[in-house]
């Protein structure tokens, strides 16, 4: 089931389309989750995609895929760098900043809304949601769009093929490691 998850939450990320991704996994052998993710750690390190356990309540866990390199090159710019300080993190930093974020996950049992720059979503509109509090967007998929909203909307048909065409090859028998494109 967890292979599922991440073929159907995460194949953008897999694929290498998108920096990374973000599931609530609800099955019901969620006790089981650290070490799904130790071994999933164990096969798609190599290529460059890390799994973090970045909550975990009596219902779900929350788990966060992404490709470090993707993840450390969009956070370590300038604009990412000033942003992500008034938040407390620590840019230039990659696992400090994950730890971070974890930390500000689990004393607002919710998401902080920078975490749409820890997704992969362009800066500009992570600003500009958190500053109209989610309202007045120009289109809505993947995240609310503010700015670029043509970009925005061929990356969401993008990402929408993307999980199409690997939900496709995984029940016709592929696995998560053939699907997931190395670094």
């Amino acid at each position: 089931m967890f292979e599922r998850y991440l073929i159907e939450y995460c194949s953008s990320t897999l694929a290498g389309l998108k920096t990374a991704s973000l599931f609530s996994y609800t099955g019901n052998d969620r006790e089981m989750v650290s070490e799904y993710i130790e071994v999933w750690n164990q096969h798609l390190n190599s290529r460059g995609v890390y799994l973090e356990l970045l909550h975990c309540s009596s219902s779900r866990a929350l788990i966060y895929v992404y490709r470090a390199s993707a993840l450390e090159m969009d956070l370590s710019r300038p604009e990412a760098v000033c942003f992500l300080t008034q938040y407390g993190y620590l840019p230039g930093h990659l696992q400090d900043c994950i730890e971070h974020l974890k930390t500000r996950i689990s004393l607002t049992n919710s998401f902080p809304h920078e975490i749409g720059l820890f997704l992969g979503y362009p800066l500009e509109d992570v600003a500009e949601f958190i500053r109209n509090q989610g309202r007045n967007c120009k289109c809505c998929g993947i995240w609310k769009v503010y700015h670029n909203e043509p970009e925005a909307k061929k990356i969401f048909a993008k990402i929408d093929k993307c999980r199409e065409i690997y939900t496709k090859l995984f029940c016709g028998g592929r696995s998560v490691l053939q699907l997931t494109i190395a670094a």
